[in-house]
């Protein structure tokens, strides 16, 4: 018996094609205005952005902005006052 499902038909349905009316109604996005559904963005804000990069890019964040991105060296003194003091014992 062999292991293959060449025999069954597992593809799905593709859905049907979108209508221009259906496009016209389609939220667009406020960065790139491009109609997206809400239902398949990636964005938390979904009913204003159609991904999470839109929503970063226009919130101030960029890649390239990331990629040059340090981080913040501590004060020798903040380190000092993080550490606590040995007590000595009597």
């Amino acid at each position: 018996m062999s292991t293959m499902t060449e025999d069954r038909d597992e593809s799905m349905p593709l859905p049907p094609p979108a209508h221009i009316g259906d496009l016209e109604t389609m939220p667009r996005c406020k960065r790139c205005n491009l109609a997206y559904m809400p239902t398949k963005s990636s964005s938390a804000l979904r009913l204003t952005y159609c991904s999470f990069l839109c929503e970063l890019g226009d919130l101030g964040f960029s890649m390239a902005g990331l990629e040059h991105m340090e981080r913040a060296k501590k004060d020798d003194e903040a380190e000092s006052e993080a550490e606590p003091t040995p007590v000595a014992a009597e």
